[in-house]
C-alpha cells in the first residue's frame, strides 16, 4: 500500500468504529452480573471429577465444588477415541469423536452432583476395533456472592 493512503484507512476504520458505537452508554444499557465462566486456568482447583464410569457411550460420574462458591453449568469434554485392533493396518475411516456438554446443575461449596452423558447419535458397535473414552472437566459458571 502507498504510505499517502494510510491516513485514509486509518481514519475509515474511525469513522466506521464510530458508527458501529455511536455514543456512550447509557446507565439503562448496563448490565451487572455477578456471574462469570472460569476457564481452564482454575477448573482443577475448583471441580474435582470422581467416580467416572463408561460403558459403550455412557458416561457417569460425581463433579465435587472444591472451590469456595457456588458453582453452576460444569462444562465438560468428552472423548470416544477409536483404537484400531490393527493399527499397522487400519481401517478407511475411524469413529472417534469428541463432544462438549453441560451439567445444568448448581452444587454448593463442599456439594457435589451426580451427571450422566449418552451418546447421541450412540456409538456404533464394531468388530475391528473398540473406544476408550475419557472426560474432563474444561470451565464452569461461578456465582459470586453466594456460598
Amino acid at each position: 500500500m502507498h504510505p499517502s493512503h494510510t491516513p485514509y484507512v486509518i481514519a475509515a476504520g474511525l469513522a466506521i468504529g464510530f458508527t458501529l458505537h455511536p455514543g456512550p452508554a447509557r446507565s439503562a444499557d448496563i448490565i451487572v452480573s455477578t456471574e462469570r465462566v472460569v476457564g481452564n486456568e482454575r477448573v482443577a482447583e475448583s471441580i474435582a471429577l470422581r467416580d467416572v464410569t463408561t460403558e459403550g457411550g455412557t458416561v457417569s460420574g460425581v463433579l465435587s465444588n472444591t472451590s469456595g462458591k457456588l458453582v453452576r453449568d460444569v462444562q465438560l469434554l468428552i472423548v470416544h477415541d477409536w483404537l484400531w485392533r490393527n493399527e499397522f493396518h487400519p481401517g478407511e475411516e475411524g469413529p472417534s469423536r469428541a463432544v462438549y456438554t453441560t451439567v445444568p446443575a448448581e452444587i454448593a461449596p463442599g456439594g457435589q452432583a451426580r451427571f450422566t452423558y449418552h451418546a447421541d447419535p450412540p456409538l456404533p458397535e464394531r468388530s475391528d476395533g473398540t473406544f476408550k473414552t475419557s472426560v474432563q472437566v474444561v470451565g464452569f459458571v461461578e456465582v459470586s456472592g453466594a456460598s
